[in-house]
């Protein structure tokens, strides 16, 4: 009888960490670097999160976003839509980890570690964003997303040591004067959210179709329409019609302007059904021009 020789093992990688192990991945260039070049310092491979993790193609910065849950992925759809927002760098880590590790010893708390170790934990923030104010000036802000749920339904141990943790976060930003927030998840609008998640869709399309003539005919036609008035599918079909269009990309374009904020509607109001009638109103060049401070960061 044959034996069939068994393939050599591989060595079994340790999980647990160590500082080498930190100091390679910062050599490495994790968690740094800005827009496209930006390396998440946690991804979602590495990471079992409550509820539904998302690895997402970027529209406003062209690389991969890793979220964490539902709760994130959604704010950051409502970041990718700001027009003031220049860059969305999440899971951004908190370093040197021995700042935040002796910020933690002035607190009187137990610093955090790594599990079965004494090597400092790097903490994250959730989201670093880059604003542009009216003035053209860059500034940084810091937000942290929580389910309000989760926080209620910890118990009085866990909720301590969460806010622990949030103080630690709130000092060191503070240090460098960036803004940082606590952003519940349950507070934002979930409408919104809806009509976000559906125009996102279109938020990057054909070069042809967003051609300047093409923008301006549709524009023009919206700006005569009663679009309050008639069923948002009528008022695509005759503005097909009108424009000698194809049915899909008058639909394309139209929400990629809405997107982009050429036209505009109450996306907290209520959902987008093309069955029924939405209240569009164009933008002018010098209103879209300014754009605006997010009011969502």
């Amino acid at each position: 009888m044959n034996q069939v020789k068994s393939s050599p093992r591989k060595p079994v990688r340790s999980k647990v960490v160590t500082q080498e192990k930190i100091d390679k991945r910062i050599a490495a260039g994790d968690g740094q670097g800005v827009r496209e070049e930006y390396v998440p310092w946690i991804k979602v491979r590495a990471f079992a999160s409550r509820g539904t993790s998302h690895i997402v193609p970027g529209v406003k910065v062209n690389r991969v976003h890793h979220l964490l849950s539902n709760a994130e992925y959604h704010y950051h759809v409502i970041l990718e839509q700001d027009r003031s927002i220049i860059d969305i760098r999440e899971q951004f880590p908190l370093m040197p980890a021995a700042e935040t590790h002796a910020l933690a010893s002035s607190l009187n708390v137990r610093p955090p570690v790594y599990p079965g170790t004494s090597v400092p934990l790097v903490l994250t923030t959730d989201f670093l964003i880059t604003q542009v104010d009216s003035a053209g000036k860059e500034r940084l802000v810091a937000r942290s997303m929580k389910y309000a749920k989760e926080i209620e339904d910890a118990s009085k141990a866990e909720q301590d040591r969460l806010l622990e943790k949030l103080e630690i976060e709130r000092l060191y930003w503070a240090r460098r004067d960036i803004e940082w927030k606590l952003v519940l998840y349950e507070r934002l609008s979930q409408v919104r959210i809806r009509n976000l998640l559906i125009l996102r869709s279109y938020a990057l399309i054909s070069p042809a179709l967003v051609a300047e003539k093409n923008i301006n005919r549709m524009l023009e036609v919206i700006s005569m329409a009663r679009t309050e008035e008639i069923p948002l599918k009528t008022l695509l079909l005759k503005m097909a019609k009108s424009l000698y269009m194809e049915y899909m990309a008058v639909k394309c374009l139209f929400f990629h302007l809405i997107w982009v904020g050429r036209l505009r509607i109450d996306l907290n109001i209520k959902i987008i059904e093309l069955s029924k009638p939405l209240h569009v109103e164009v933008m002018s060049l010098g209103e879209f021009s300014s754009g605006e401070v997010s009011r969502h960061a």
